[in-house]
Parts: structure tokens; sequence; C-alpha cells
């Protein structure tokens, strides 16, 4: 072959690879034009619910103290306020912390579902089982019944597994049969959230459901939902009482939360008062514990909640503690506060 044709040849292949490279460039740029960048991404809210118990109280009535009589119109303020704000707030989903109600009683049940119905076809939820959600036994203590002595519920009758399977943000169950350990997702600004929810002092079993669920969802970001975990002075619950068998906040963070990448929250009620507990995990992330309860409160709370604004261009949590009966907000620097957390992964220049 000539000088000539293999120049000529040179320069073709030369052509023909440059006109990759474009291509490749090209893809690249339509891929990335596709991902929420740091200012298209829009804020989304997740709305938090803490403990409700005072509002469904029938059974033990310990709600009296406060001499108001029935306060489950707190709950709905509730409800009706998340339902209402969705469109201006962009909440993306709602959190229940445990302690539905007060004593497991089926009148209590009763007002819990048409409280949370509100939100039905408006906006996704998911609640956990708090102490005061199972195994009521009536007793002569002061309070009129034992609680949590056994894992007896009439929460699956009212909150059925077969109801919530039908939306698409349920991802599934521990028990096939039951509601009470569950995990859902959703997306929002161009990620992946997923939220497992446990039972009050999950069992060892429920923790390695948990560690298959999210061991399972690496490209999603996990919040952890469960009901007794952080006391007050900001320190996970390393004993907790009640008959029944299962782990602690800090056997919670041990053997679950500290061992995965992908957890970045953990939200939780219980213990009355407001706490930021922020860890680092085996791989070097930041895990925010978050405990909000406000039943020690006038009217049991009276109706104030949580509600967290994720501003991914920002790579920051506003966290809000809002009372939509009274119109107003809590202020102080452990109910209005901020959280870093990276939403946004920078982009690597193209080159040229």
């Amino acid at each position: 072959m000539g000088a000539f044709s293999k120049n000529k040849q040179m320069s073709k292949m030369i052509v023909l690879a440059a006109a990759a490279v474009l291509g490749l460039c090209a893809t690249m740029q339509k891929q990335r034009a596709a991902e929420p960048s740091p200012r298209a991404a829009k804020p989304f809210t997740i709305a938090v619910l803490p403990d409700t118990q005072f509002y469904c109280d029938t059974r033990l009535k310990l709600s009296k103290k406060w001499g108001n009589g029935d306060l489950r119109r707190y709950f709905f303020e509730q409800t009706r306020w998340v339902r209402d704000n969705r469109k201006r707030l962009n909440i993306a989903f709602l959190v229940h912390e445990g302690d539905i109600v007060q004593a497991d009683a089926p009148e209590e049940w009763a007002i819990a579902k048409e409280a949370m119905s509100v939100l039905d076809g408006k906006v996704p939820y998911c609640l956990c089982l708090g102490n005061h959600d199972m195994g009521f036994q009536k007793s002569n203590n002061k309070y009129g019944g034992d609680i949590a002595v056994n894992r007896t519920t009439h929460f699956n009758k009212y909150f059925p597994r077969e109801k919530y399977a039908k939306r698409k943000e349920f991802g599934g169950t521990f028990d096939p049969d039951r509601h009470d350990n569950s995990w859902y997702h959703f997306e929002a600004a161009g990620m992946k959230f997923l939220i497992v929810s446990l039972e009050c002092k999950p069992r060892d079993a429920v923790l390695d459901w948990a560690n298959e669920v999210t061991a399972k969802h690496p490209d999603h970001r996990v919040i952890v939902l469960t009901h007794a975990y952080l006391r007050a002075n900001g320190q996970r619950i390393a004993k907790l009482g009640y008959k029944i068998k299962g782990n602690s906040g800090e056997e919670i963070w041990q053997k679950l939360v500290r061992k995965h990448k992908n957890i970045f929250m953990v939200l939780c009620g219980h213990s009355a008062g407001e706490a930021v507990l922020t860890s680092t995990g085996d791989h070097g992330n930041q895990v925010h514990q978050v405990l909000s309860d406000y039943q020690h409160l006038h009217n049991g709370g009276e109706s104030w909640l949580r509600y967290m604004v994720f501003e991914p261009n920002k790579d920051t949590i506003k966290v809000y503690t809002y009372n939509p009966a009274l119109d107003k907000f809590r202020n102080a620097p452990s109910s209005r506060f901020d959280l870093k957390y990276q939403m946004m992964q920078p982009k690597p220049a193209l080159k040229p």
C-alpha cells in the first residue's frame, strides 16, 4: 500500500475517532442535562407527627388533667394542615413517630384511622408502633393499666397491610400478614428515599430484616423511623423498660443504623422533649438522629408537629416546629434548626 493510501486511511480513522468522542460528549451532556442541577432541584418537605396518644385517649382518660375534654380535634388539625399545605410546601411524605393511641382500645384506633384517612390519596404516609400502641392490660396502678406487656395490637385492623400494599409508595413488611414493621419509598428532587418503620423495642429478627432491606437498596437514601430511640438529653436510650423483648436505641444504632452508608437520619418520639444527635457511621457518613415529642405540653401537645424542608441546592434540611391549631412556631434552638446533608453531587467538568 502506498504512502498516500496509508495517510488517507489514517485520516479517515482520525475523523471517525473524533466523531465518536464528540458523540460521547454529546451523550454525556444530555445525561447531565436530564439530571437535576443544584439550582433546578425544587425543595420538598417531609412532615412528622410526634406522639398523638392524648388526642385519642378514651380508655384511660389521662387527658382529663387538662380539663378540656375530648382532644381529638388536635389530631385532625395536624392532618388537615398537612393536606391543605401539601402543594405550598411540596410535601412528599409524612411519618408518624408512634404512640398513635393511648391504650390500644378500638375506639382510640377509630379516632386515629379517621384522622389519618384525611391524607389518603393526598399525601403518602407511614406509621410506627409505640409502647402505648400494644399490649394493654388492666391493672391497679395509678394509670389503670399496663402497656407493652406483649405485642398484641388493634393497629392491623385499622391500618391493614392489604390497604397500604396497593399504594405505589409501599415497599413491603417484615411479616407478610401484618403492618407492624414496614418500608416505604418515594422520589423527590431526583433522589430516591426509603423509610424503614420499626416497632417499639424492635426484635433482633426485625433488625435483621431492616438490614436486608437497606442493603438491597444502596441507591436509596434511608430514614429509620422508630418510637423509642433518643432521650431528651440527646443520648441514645441504653435500656428501655416494658415486658416486651427487644432492642433499645443504642442497640438499634449498633445493630442497624451505623452499618449502612445510605442511612442518614433516624426519627423518633417517646421521650418528652426535643433533641438532636449527629453521629458518624461506620462508612464515615453523618447520621442525624432527631427526637420530637410534645405530649407533656398543654392539652397533650395541642397539635405541635414538625416539618423538614429539604433544600438540595443548599445541601440543607430546615427543621420547623409548628402548631396548626394555634398557628404559631416554636423558635428555640432545639425547635428551629438546620441540618447539613449533601444531596447534590458535584459534577466533574467535561474534558475538551
